[in-house]
């Protein structure tokens, strides 16, 4: 009860919570170029971060205005810890930043959990900017909700207060624009005057203010010479407006607004979802009936779905799991020992709520590879006592169920603590990939254990309670038990009359064969490639679009457009979402897609129907489509994938000193790239040198006028974003105040032109006569990589795997010649996989030391342990032959399926050898030891891989594409060692035992 009751407890989700130890830091500085910030701002930063311990990477972006600098911690430092320290240097450093810089804001709140989105759509943009009001409401209110930890808005700029002012009506006036920025502010803001104490009560004192902008051009700014005032409204207009619009989303054709509603770590999805729609029921009727309210994506419909496919194969499982018991033990027998599998998952999972685990497809998949070694104790232990039954003779009552239990508890203790040992290093796999798999070895490893228990104890009993009432039960016989009872017996006498004979003439030979096989196997490793998550099979597409440097987002947005309209017309096409400035408005999860966002960036997110719409298929079809139809543009589609990010496919950073030099090995780069097959979409981060108005200052008049920086700057800043000077309160908002030139669609020489600076006496002098105006081209960024420039060139790749393309990509590379202190490194997907296989090879060898060890201390053998691991050996050889047949490439969870694999196979080389040395011990000679052995063995060995086998056919077939190369390595891994194991293991026995004689012989012979 209590373990049913924790399983009800526990929060479903899709997968693991996946905790980020990665913090950003942005700064902004407007008006400076990316030099600038670069030496102003991110340096100086980057210094102070070096300063912390446990940093593993910290990487920079300097553009126009703005410094981001992402710091990543290693994988077992304290985030918390780390993230304190980074406030604390961020804080010291900021006396360093120039004035005009802002404070760095460090963000480290970047774990949640994806719960719902929406879309509001409308028939134009204009119209959901009315709407203004009534999403921040909702998204005040959604927030307010238990659990939920950010609601997002896209597709909806910021409202403000323009200011925009007629230069040529402030020179006719003699008023300067900083003198009409310091009225404004005087009037809009207003000092607190507290409160005033009077007859006993106390009275606050408020100044009423208008909530209406239009108030400000009521303002005086000056009074001519005959004294009369000089409104706002005479040299400028007021606007409550939106913010210039960076991004653009759209649902099915219609402009939208998206939110994204996110939870906190461990939190039931389910739950808060029902909280979020009861809430969302309630604030739609809000809604206008010229508006749509539509559900983009909802995690908990995933849920449902991926939870109905696991229940199914889950039962499928343990429907086939006794399935096979029956048909080597009786039907009461294997009912009985059907109920470890319930008992045992129920008493496991007591501790997980305990221990923060949720209940996600990870956390089912390890109870699906769990389920056929569940009752592999059982079943040893009532297979032998059954033997002591039916062969030795001994009474049911009482010698059977006891001899029986205790002659392979040993045995059962060391083989259940080395499946253990093969999962327990996955606790210590770091990173987002140990996040992923964390839940796995928990789910296991605890019901394992429960199921030992249950087998020392419960099993026995029954088997004696069953003993006494069938001996009062007349005419019973004994008779082999199961369905195929008979047919296993004769296929056991096969194999240890005729097949185990013969090997134990010329067990070397054998021996060496089996060895030899499996080693010649391991050649195949070269001929699978490495995808550590694959992509899905879920109907969903994307398609991402690049346009060229400098082009305007309303141009992009033409572009994008005119692509999603096309796609909507072609077949299967269930769905459609496009954005231009950034990713379309969600419709799918992709865990490992990196965000874009930039005028320049556009997308279009695809659902298709289902089991129509093939990605793959349509991926190669449209592609060749697009490029024709859109010469010039880039535009690559890309397949989801599953499991957790690793960056880019391809992914190459370049590191030196000078821009220019970086510019020109990553254009041979990707020249390189774009003529290796298989590459799309290839692009670097330092981007194209971007359209750049110079201003050529004349220091010899700027010295004569009496003019700093600092004043000709803020003037430029007029031309272009404007200037935030306070900010005013809408009596729902506080939205900042913006002063601009109300003719900025006008040439940028025109403008120049009518701009005046105000000296440090108050005249004003025409910016033409303090600087020179030329059109030329600059660096939009520059990027940093552990404090040295970099510039880093990525691809995406189609019809092939990342591995299988850099390795052309790198004999690309020896052909550009890297002048000394310009170096390369491999980053993105490929450098991820490297690491964790790095990482994952030596928990490997951790698994194999643990099991040696568990082995030695039963047998107190070096040998033993050795003969043992060959079943890891052959069992590791069987599984790569099965993801080279089924044409499936080396995968993370593949790779953890061979991990598996080494607890489970061991359990029968244990048992096999214990059975041959507890013989020896009686006296039996070694031949009729290891005959007697594999007799005795033959049934429990067959049933338990059969079960195991029989109980991942579902993922095998039906499963999640993520989760299907782990079936295919255990089963292919067990079958194969299972066959060699009965011939390999009594052979290599066979040879160091009789070794060991000779050598004791010898030993004798001359003492």
């Amino acid at each position: 009860m209590p373990g049913c009751y924790s399983v009800s407890q526990l929060p479903r989700q899709e997968t693991p919570d996946i905790i980020k130890k990665t913090a950003v830091v942005t700064t902004l500085y407007p008006g400076a170029t990316p030099q600038k910030v670069e030496q102003t701002v991110t340096k100086p930063l980057e210094q102070k971060m070096k300063e912390i311990n446990h940093i593993k990477k910290i990487s920079s972006t300097s553009e126009n205005g703005l410094s981001m600098i992402i710091i990543e911690t290693e994988g077992n430092a304290n985030a918390a810890e780390a993230w304190d320290a980074l406030r604390k240097k961020m804080n010291d450093a900021q006396s360093s930043l120039p004035t005009d810089a802002q404070k760095p804001v460090v963000n480290d709140d970047l774990n949640k959990v994806f719960i719902h989105s929406y879309a509001i759509t409308g028939d134009s943009v204009e119209q959901l900017y009315q709407l203004n009001d009534t999403v921040k409401s909702w998204k005040d209110q959604l927030k307010t909700i238990p659990g939920v930890s950010e609601v997002t808005i896209k597709g909806l700029p910021d409202q403000e207060v323009q200011i925009q002012i007629d230069a040529q009506k402030l020179q006719q006036y003699h008023i300067s624009w900083e003198q009409l920025m310091s009225a404004v502010q005087k009037e809009n803001e207003q000092y607190p005057i507290g409160n005033l104490d009077y007859n006993e009560r106390t009275y606050r004192m408020n100044v009423t203010q208008s909530k209406n902008a239009q108030e400000l051009s009521k303002v005086i700014i000056s009074k001519t010479e005959s004294g009369a005032p000089v409104y706002l409204s005479d040299v400028g207009s007021v606007l409550l407006t939106q913010n210039t619009s960076s991004y653009m989303a759209f649902f099915n054709g219609k402009p939208a607004i998206t939110l994204t509603i996110n939870g906190n770590t461990g939190s039931d999805v389910d739950t808060i979802y029902s909280k979020v729609n009861q809430e969302m029921q309630l604030l739609k009727p809000d809604l206008p009936n010229t508006f749509q309210l539509n559900t983009l994506f909802s995690q908990t419909e995933r849920i449902d779905h991926i939870f109905h496919g696991l229940t199914r194969e889950l039962l499928f499982a343990i429907a086939a799991v006794v399935i096979v018991y029956t048909l080597g033990l009786n039907l009461v027998t294997s009912s009985f020992v059907a109920l470890a599998i319930p008992i045992s998952i129920a008493i496991g999972f007591i501790i997980l709520p305990i221990l923060g685990v949720t209940l996600n497809q990870v956390t089912v998949i390890g109870l699906i590879i769990v389920m056929g070694i569940l009752v592999d104790d059982a079943v040893v232990i009532n297979d032998n006592i059954e033997r002591r039954m039916m062969t030795l003779g001994e009474s049911p009552k009482i010698a059977a169920a006891l001899n029986g239990t205790k002659e392979v508890s040993i045995s059962i203790l060391t083989a259940t603590l080395a499946t253990v040992a093969s999962f327990a290093p996955l606790f210590f796999l770091s990173g987002d990939a140990g996040s992923l798999i964390k839940p796995l070895p928990f789910a296991v490893i605890f019901t394992l254990l429960a199921s030992m228990l249950m087998s020392f104890t419960v099993i026995p009993i029954f088997r004696e309670w069953y003993g006494q009432r069938s001996q009062k039960t007349p005419n019973s016989t004994m008779k082999p038990p199961g369905l195929l009872g008979k047919q296993i017996d004769a296929l056991r006498n096969v194999y240890t009359s005729k097949l185990i004979p013969k090997v134990i003439k010329q067990p070397a030979l054998y021996a060496s064969l089996g060895l030899l096989i499996s080693t010649t196997l391991y050649g195949v490793l070269a001929l699978i490639p490495i995808d550590l998550f694959p992509r899905t099979d879920d109907p969903q597409l994307s398609i991402n679009v690049r346009m060229s440097i400098g082009t305007s987002i309303e141009e992009t947005k033409r572009v994008t457009e005119d692509i999603a309209k096309w796609v909507k017309q072609q077949p299967h096409v269930k769905t459609i979402s496009y954005a231009a400035g950034g990713d379309a408005p969600q419709l799918f999860q992709d865990m490992t897609a990196d965000a874009k966002t930039g005028t320049t960036v556009g997308q279009i997110a695809i659902v298709g129907e289902e089991g129509a719409f093939d990605p793959d298929e349509m991926a190669d079809k449209w592609s060749s489509i697009l490029k024709d139809r859109y010469p010039g543009q880039s535009i690559s589609l890309k397949i989801a994938k599953v499991g957790v990010p690793l960056g880019k496919p391809i992914s190459i950073r370049i590191s030196g000193n000078d821009v220019g030099q970086l510019r020109s090995l990553s254009q041979q780069l990707k020249e390189g790239i774009m003529a290796t097959r298989g590459t799309q979409d290839i692009q670097d981060n330092m981007e194209n040198e971007g359209y750049t108005l110079d201003f050529q200052i004349n220091k010899q008049a700027m010295d004569q006028y009496q003019i700093s920086n600092n004043d000709l700057t803020r003037t430029l800043l007029l031309m272009g974003n404007g200037v935030s000077f306070s900010r005013f309160d809408t009596g729902k908002d506080l939205i900042n105040i913006k002063l601009k030139l109300s003719q900025t669609d006008q040439d940028p020489e025109i403008l120049f032109q009518q701009l005046n600076v105000t000296n440090a006496n108050g005249v004003q002098i025409p910016l033409s006569q303090l600087a020179e105006l030329k059109p030329s081209f600059a660096t939009q960024k520059i990027n940093h990589y552990n404090l040295k420039r970099s510039i880093t060139v990525e691809a995406e790749v189609h019809g092939r795997t990342a591995s299988e393309v850099m390795k052309d990509v790198k004999l690309k590379l020896q052909d550009i010649k890297f002048p000394p202190g310009y170096t390369w490194e491999i980053d993105g997907e490929i450098s991820g996989q490297d690491d964790i296989l790095s990482e994952i090879e030596w928990l490997y060898v951790v698994v194999i030391l643990l099991i040696f060890m568990l082995i030695f201390l039963q047998f107190y053998s070096f040998s033993t342990p050795l003969i043992i691991l060959t079943t890891v050996y052959m069992a590791a050889a069987g599984g790569f032959l099965g993801l080279f047949i089924l044409n499936t490439p080396i995968t993370f969870m593949g790779v953890l399926g061979l991990m598996t694999l080494a607890g489970i196979v061991v359990r029968n080389g244990i048992v096999l050898i214990e059975f041959i040395e507890d013989a020896r011990r009686e006296g039996i000679e070694l031949k009729e030891a290891v005959i007697a052995a594999t007799k005795a063995r033959f049934r429990p060995i067959l049933l338990t891989s059969l079960t195991a086998i029989v109980g991942l056919i579902p993922i095998a077939l039906i499963g999640e594409l993520m989760f299907r190369p782990l079936a295919y390595t255990i089963m292919f891994g067990l079958m194969y060692s299972t066959i060699l194991t009965m011939f390999v293991v009594p052979s290599l026995y066979m040879v160091i035992a009789r070794w060991k004689l000779k050598r004791q012989s010898k030993k004798l012979g001359v003492q």
